[in-house]
């Protein structure tokens, strides 16, 4: 829900605040600086430890890393979310709104750690490669899922998301109640596209 954990958002994105061309949370400075040129990605994120995941004792997703595509190497614009906290996160979905530049952006890297005991800790790590995309335009305010936890085969990443147009319209909602100045502007729902993170769906597949 978008009135809760706040101090998440702070803390996972002030790192890129420093720089103009990185992503940074949304606010109303920010957003009426912006004057148009950037989007708005909308996403949640689950940080808490999830208990028998796979076999293990537990597994917690702690870094999740999106690159904007064509980047040159010296010039990438990043979107780093990490947890907040290592021990003390609550196994739930927090919200993000983040305002970034256009383009489109592929899942390069993630940190998963997987505890099978108290000792033996380990830490399934994806650096440097493609495991899909999402994009934003200019101007565009987009929703594109909620992360969290598969744990079928092992742990990994997983793109989950919201179903129904009722369910997506009352997140769209509380949106607009946490950010009143954005007004009643559209919000696109457009899911990171993947085929090894999630499966896909689209708001017509609830109306068929």
């Amino acid at each position: 829900m978008w009135f809760a954990n706040r101090v998440f958002l702070l803390t996972c994105v002030a790192a890129g605040s420093a720089f103009a061309d990185q992503p940074m949370e949304l606010s109303e400075a920010g957003y009426l600086e912006s004057a148009g040129q950037e989007g708005v990605v909308l996403l949640e994120a689950n940080w808490g430890r999830r208990w028998g995941c796979a076999g293990s004792e537990n597994a917690q997703l702690q870094e999740l890393t999106f690159t904007r595509v064509a980047d040159e190497a010296s010039d990438r614009v990043v979107l780093k979310l990490k947890t907040p906290s290592r021990l003390f996160v609550d196994n739930r979905f927090s919200p993000y709104a983040l305002l970034i530049e256009p383009g489109e952006y592929a899942l390069t890297g993630f940190d998963v750690k997987v505890a099978r005991s108290m000792s033996d800790i380990s830490h399934a790590v994806w650096d440097d490669q493609y495991g899909g995309s999402f994009s934003v335009t200019a101007g565009e305010f987009v929703y594109i899922g909620h992360f969290g936890l598969d744990c079928t085969v092992e742990p990994i990443p997983w793109r989950y998301y919201i179903e129904g147009e009722d369910e997506f319209k009352r997140y769209i909602e509380g949106f607009r109640e946490q950010f009143p100045f954005v007004g009643d502007t559209t919000v696109e729902f457009r899911l990171f596209e993947t085929t090894l993170f999630g499966t896909e769906y689209s708001l017509l597949d609830s109306t068929e």
